[in-house]
């Protein structure tokens, strides 16, 4: 389950995949897990990951995800499971959940109210007959799914645990859902979510909200709410992907009390007050089935006050910098919601990190800069750039192989988000490397482009997206979840556009010594069938394979002298297939 917390919307290649096989139901190759299995209830087809490791004497979540628009016909296949609203329920690459949990993952062409009462048997008889946990269980939908989401929890109001709907703006009667825990998620420029920022607020007014406008930082009234900033209708996988959705959603239960509502009147969000300064408080609190026992008001994770009674008032004295005030509200049976915000006092970004590690040539490189400012903090490199093969990522992320030895001066900028800044100089040396290591430099395509030099380990993508104009450091979705012997060794992660090339002597490369080259070619061999190019028909084919979430790649293997290497490109389309090559080397013994 991926459990990483709200931080800056990047797309990455793993988005404008996403996007492109939604928007087109795009069958693929992929083979599933063994937890996977197929199943039919009347006219609704489905798959069923049930958790390996269930406890018959206990009780499990269940989450059912609907995928958006549009499928041909009603029959389920396995394409659905990579969906983002259903990995995100377990770790896809290793196969594993942080709470043992049923999903539900059907098929539809358009539409989903067609299924609905066949998807309620379905959850039912895993509830009645197998272990699921009536009181947790979980509706996530995107695009048309999340139309359906907001659908399902109207005609069974008091069935579900928490909905976490993407893509799409709410339909229906806002009062059989203001009590309803729900998550939405809306991409800032996409059409079909266009309503939703009005539509949040509207409800959240029902829930005594009034003056709300559709914030994103509230999170004690019903319903939660995130915008990502130039994103468009393929919200699906910055929503899942960048925050923790599944630990919200795990953290309600069913019980048929509804949870109290809280948020504050005073302060603003990000409200400027002077260093020294104190600033008025005030909270709103209630509870549609019962009373406010009591408000906990904590500053920077520290509590100041626990106030019993309304009117809930008090003075806190922020810090410098940005100060986290939290109201969590008590029913009187034990349920709570947490409100939000942030009092800011104006402090100049400060750069913790002193001196950076050092690095050898051909060797793996991470380091992480950490600074302290207002809002999020913003790393670039000055005049003085990093060794060749390392970049700095915009959350200070530096990572990548030297390509070069020596000793190099690096400028690094830190701004905050009132655009205040400094820079600070360091020092990176750079070891020569180490035996066993081979150095590969100069990868470029004919036309110029460099691809990347890196390290195989699980995580890593096998290519990277030129077009994507930014850097992350998140983990692209198709990362290599199997490896097996080619761990540890260096490789060429290569250009995802550069598939479909066709040219003659396309990639070259330098490498030092002596080494194996490792050619990785997308393999086709369950629904479709793929061929290899005919320049790669000279190579050994390896036993076994590495998997890359729901991609598979033979291995092709060649001896070469050290020197340059010449490669041709990988005519992607005449082999049927949808991703580029990528290589690996090892210095040969």
């Amino acid at each position: 389950m991926i459990t990483a917390k709200i931080k800056k919307c990047l797309l990455v290649f793993a988005c404008l995949v996403f996007i492109d096989l939604m928007a087109h139901g795009q069958e693929i190759d992929y083979k599933g897990l063994p937890e996977w299995s197929w199943h039919k209830q009347d006219s609704t087809e489905y798959y069923l990951y049930t958790p390996a490791s269930i406890d018959p004497t206990k009780k499990y979540p269940v989450a059912l995800a609907m995928h958006g628009c549009c499928g041909q016909d009603y029959h389920a296949t396995l394409r659905n499971a990579v969906d983002p609203i259903v990995r995100m329920w377990h770790n896809f690459g290793a196969n594993t959940q942080t709470i043992p949990t049923y999903i539900i993952a059907p098929k539809t062409s358009q539409g989903w109210r067609q299924h609905f009462t066949n998807l309620k048997k379905v959850i039912d008889d895993i509830i009645a007959h197998h272990n699921g946990d009536p009181q947790r269980i979980y509706v996530c939908g995107f695009s048309m799914g999340g139309e359906g989401t907001f659908s399902i929890i109207q005609q069974y109001p008091d069935y579900f645990a928490a909905a976490i709907t993407m893509g799409m703006s709410f339909k229906g009667d806002s009062g059989k859902v203001k009590d309803i825990p729900v998550w939405a998620n809306q991409g800032e420029t996409d059409w079909w979510s266009r309503f939703l920022k009005k539509q949040v607020a509207a409800i959240r007014a029902l829930n005594g909200y009034v003056t709300d406008t559709g914030s994103t930082w509230v999170t004690g009234v019903n319903p939660m709410y995130s915008n990502f900033k130039g994103v468009d209708h393929g919200v699906q996988w910055a929503a899942a992907g960048t925050q923790d959705l599944t630990g919200w959603a795990y953290s309600k239960v069913n019980d048929g009390n509804k949870y109290p509502v809280t948020f504050f009147i005073s302060p603003e969000y990000k409200k400027l007050v002077s260093e020294g300064s104190p600033a008025d408080v005030e909270i709103d609190a209630n509870d549609a089935d019962g009373s406010i026992a009591r408000v906990d008001v904590y500053l920077n994770k520290n509590l100041v006050r626990s106030l019993s009674k309304p009117p809930y008032k008090l003075v806190v004295t922020p810090a410098k910098g940005d100060n986290i005030l939290e109201a969590v509200a008590f029913d009187n049976k034990g349920k709570s919601s947490t409100a939000t915000t942030i009092i800011k006092v104006n402090v100049q970004p400060v750069i913790l990190t002193r001196r950076l590690p050092a690095g050898s040539v051909g060797s793996y490189y991470k380091s992480k800069l950490i600074a302290n400012g207002n809002g999020n903090i913003r790393f670039s490199t000055g005049e003085k750039k990093l060794p060749a093969g390392l970049q700095l990522y915009p959350d200070g992320t530096i990572k990548g192989v030297p390509l070069l030895d020596g000793s190099f001066p690096v400028n690094v900028m830190a701004a905050d988000e009132d655009n205040d800044s400094l820079s600070h100089s360091y020092i990176i040396l750079i070891k020569a490397k180490n035996h066993g290591d081979v150095s590969v430099t100069d990868a470029v395509t004919k036309e110029g482009t460099t691809y990347i030099i890196s390290k195989m380990m699980v995580g890593e993508a096998p290519n990277f997206n030129s077009k994507d104009g930014m850097l992350t450091t998140d983990l692209e979705e198709i990362n290599f979840s199997r490896i097996s012997k080619y761990n540890g060794l260096t490789y060429i992660k290569t250009d995802v556009n550069d598939a479909v090339k066709t040219s003659d002597n396309f990639l070259s490369f330098n490498i030092d010594e002596d080494a194996i080259i490792y050619v990785a070619y997308e393999k086709l061999d369950n629904l479709f069938h793929s061929t290899i190019p005919n320049w790669l028909k000279d190579f050994k084919k390896e036993d076994g394979e590495i998997t890359a979430q729901y991609r598979y790649f033979d291995v092709y293997s060649k001896s070469l002298p050290k020197g340059k290497i010449s490669l041709p490109a990988a005519d992607a389309k005449n082999n049927s297939v949808a991703s580029n090559y990528f290589v690996m080397i090892k210095k040969a013994k």
